[in-house]
């Protein structure tokens, strides 16, 4: 429980200051720990800073699923799994800046999460093609995780970005995501 407690206080900390300020000290009192007790489940700050995105990210996943499984698969299935997203990011702001950072400060685990993200996503898009859902051809599978990885990635940067941060107008997001899937945005 400790090593979980420890990683959630570093989601914090970073959240709020910054990989490059994320020290020792800040993380055990954010956990309420001693110091030297965060050298007792990890080798060193860094190990725990490399552990940080690939446990908040499985969490994502987890909640994400966690609201969409009993959803039949389809276009509402997927629209679904956008706004559990933004509700994620809403009850846990600091994942956004911990998984831009993480490119800079974490770059194994960056790679390594960003990887299994898009894997799971395909994944996902891949079992939405075979049941009829999706219209895209299996060699775009990949490209069509990034596009939509890419939505996400900057709906949610566009709010945590601002300063101070705004809140995510959920329902219109979705509105909009929506609208984008089975629409377009443009008249032909």
């Amino acid at each position: 429980m400790t090593r979980e407690r420890l990683i959630l206080a570093a989601a914090k900390v970073v959240g709020r200051v910054g990989y490059d300020k994320a020290s020792s000290s800040r993380i055990a009192d954010e956990a309420g720990i001693a110091s030297g007790g965060l050298y007792y489940h990890f080798e060193n700050r860094r190990a725990l800073l490399d552990e940080l995105l690939p446990t908040l990210g499985e969490q994502m996943v987890t909640y994400v699923v966690g609201c969409i499984e009993h959803l039949p698969w389809g276009l509402e299935r997927e629209v679904a799994s956008f706004r559990a997203y933004l509700k994620y990011l809403a009850h846990n702001p600091e994942f956004y800046r911990v998984f831009t950072e993480a490119r800079v400060y974490a770059p194994a685990a960056y790679a390594r999460n960003f990887e299994a993200t898009l894997r799971d996503f395909e994944d996902a898009l891949g079992a939405q093609r075979r049941k009829g859902f999706l219209k895209v051809r299996k060699d775009d599978l990949p490209l069509a995780a990034h596009f939509l990885t890419g939505i996400r990635n900057y709906v949610s940067q566009m709010y945590l970005d601002a300063s101070p941060p705004k809140p995510v107008r959920i329902d219109q997001a979705v509105r909009l995501y929506r609208q984008l899937l089975c629409e377009g945005v443009f008249f032909t």
